[in-house]
């Protein structure tokens, strides 16, 4: 296969936030369209391509950058404050690309990036209903279904959950299987008040076979058992799984919020409060309140989602593995983190008044954003709290991702 050993081009990018912040204007002028569509449109991945950002979570040895989760969410910001559906389908397809990276052996890794050809990677990971059994090689997906695959529009490939059964049909665990695209049939069921440009569509498939080789066991890699190979000695492909991945879910979420609270006080110094003598809403000790309060939660999120990578990255670069209360901790803190953007968003909506509720406006799109965003599974306090609280009382989770 062809490994890249040349610089990647984004060395030629003073910031790949920088090259966000470029597009922003574009992707705003787009959101509406991106919003009719049910997608990205092709003028936005063309864009998001030719910026490299794509490229950030792919390995060096193939021409990426293995950028810092810090950079990852630095460009999800950019990218949030024109569209939360972009900011949304690039924090996913990116976690997918790391994912196709970390989870699999050489010859897969040569198989998706050494090919020269296109490797964005979606990924889904609570099926719907899936019927799997062993056969010599690999594994039988004789049926599934995977509600909610953000950018598989856009995807070459595809991570999704499948269980690993016993020769008896017990199942014994579960794997990250990765699936080219292309044996994907994608359901026309996306039809939602928000994120609406994500196209998180289902996917089924049919007898579809996944050789061993693209089989990712849920017991290894949740125990930072990666394939052995070139990568596991780059510290940006040895992060705890699922802290990873619940903490980049939890990127957008702060974009949309950052942006929605930047537009409230923009608007506010214009407009009066109805039935009150204030000639401006900002002129308000009321607003004043609100405005500090919601800073302070958007705030809070962004020191606990950048407090959760500095502890992921030193982990990972000391090759000291994060205890499960830890991981735990990081997950639990990236479900606290969004729900402390919805919080402070729906403050300012609140206080925003009726012309709120028109539909297409970007302080309307950025609050339906957000709250189909927090509804994520990944994203749930009640969940994370639980598990969290039982850990703390010596009591097994109570998920098979803990």
């Amino acid at each position: 296969m062809n490994r890249i050993t040349t610089p990647s081009s984004l060395t030629s990018i003073a910031s790949p936030a920088a090259a966000a912040r470029a597009l922003a204007p574009m992707l705003r002028a787009r959101a509406a369209e991106t919003s009719r569509l049910g997608r990205l449109p092709a003028e936005t991945i063309g864009e998001l391509e030719q910026a490299d950002l794509f490229r950030l979570c792919l390995p060096e040895l193939y021409g990426g950058e293995e950028a810092s989760l810090d950079t990852l969410l630095d460009v999800t910001l950019e990218l949030g404050t024109a569209d939360g559906s972009v900011a949304w389908t690039y924090a996913i397809l990116s976690g997918g690309i790391w994912m196709a990276a970390a989870l699999y052996p050489p010859e897969t890794t040569d198989q998706v990036f050494g090919s020269g050809q296109p490797f964005r990677t979606a990924s889904v990971m609570a099926p719907s209903r899936v019927r799997t059994r062993r056969v010599e090689g690999g594994l039988l997906i004789e049926e599934g279904q995977w509600a909610f695959n953000s950018g598989i529009h856009h995807a070459q490939w595809d991570v999704v959950s499948v269980p690993i059964l016993d020769a008896n049909g017990n199942r014994v665990d579960f794997a990250a299987a990765l699936l080219p695209a292309e044996e994907l049939t994608l359901l026309d069921d996306w039809n939602t008040f928000g994120l609406r440009g994500t196209g998180s569509v289902s996917v089924t498939v049919e007898n579809v076979f996944v050789p061993d080789s693209r089989l990712a066991p849920y017991s290894r890699a949740l125990a930072d058992d990666f394939a052995p190979g070139p990568l596991r000695d780059r510290p940006g492909f040895n992060l705890p799984v699922l802290p990873m991945l619940a903490t980049k879910l939890a990127f957008p979420c702060l974009a949309i919020a950052r942006d929605f609270l930047r537009l409230f006080v923009e608007r506010a110094g214009a407009r009066p409060i109805p039935l009150t003598f204030y000639a401006a809403q900002s002129e308000a000790a009321a607003t004043h309140l609100q405005v500090g309060e919601a800073t302070a939660k958007v705030d809070a999120a962004e020191t606990l989602l950048r407090r959760s990578i500095a502890h992921m990255e030193a982990a990972a670069a000391s090759r000291q593995p994060l205890s499960r209360e830890q991981r735990m901790r990081i997950w639990r803190d990236a479900a606290f983190a969004a729900r402390l953007c919805r919080e402070a968003v729906d403050l300012l909506a609140g206080v925003s008044g009726g012309s709120l509720a028109r539909a297409g406006s970007p302080m309307e799109r950025h609050w339906h954003d957000l709250r189909v965003a927090t509804l994520h599974a990944g994203l749930s306090p009640t969940a994370t709290f639980e598990i969290f609280g039982r850990l703390m009382f010596g009591l097994p989770p109570n998920s098979p991702l803990v």
